[in-house]
């Protein structure tokens, strides 16, 4: 059995960052399953996100699944317009949950 994630996997999504860590979890459980001799019952189902800078204070998240459908996290903001929150997400917050969470399996 082979088990990948990332740029060394096959699957036609988008290889961004905010993939790889939703398929983490996947390939963590389903190595375990397979370990334990159990079925491999983890699904990835397609999540990327791509930040899309608009100005040098707002930018958009698009996030969407396998079939290219908006999947986005944050439902309070409108993922179709260009927001300063968002701004604030991938100049402090990605960083940080980059460095501090991502790196260390916590996020």
């Amino acid at each position: 059995n082979v088990f990948s994630l990332g740029d060394a996997g096959s699957s036609p999504n988008s290889k961004t960052g905010a993939a790889i860590r939703k398929q983490a979890p996947v390939v963590v459980d389903n190595i375990e399953a397979f370990l334990n001799g159990r079925p491999l019952a983890a699904r990835y189902n397609g999540y990327a996100s791509c930040p899309i800078v608009t100005s040098s204070h707002a930018m958009l998240l698009a996030e969407f699944d396998y079939d290219m459908k908006l999947a986005p996290t944050l439902p309070l903001i409108n993922p179709t317009k260009p927001h300063r929150g968002y701004w604030y997400l991938k100049k402090y917050g990605l960083p940080f949950m980059y460095w501090n969470l991502m790196l260390k399996g916590l996020a």
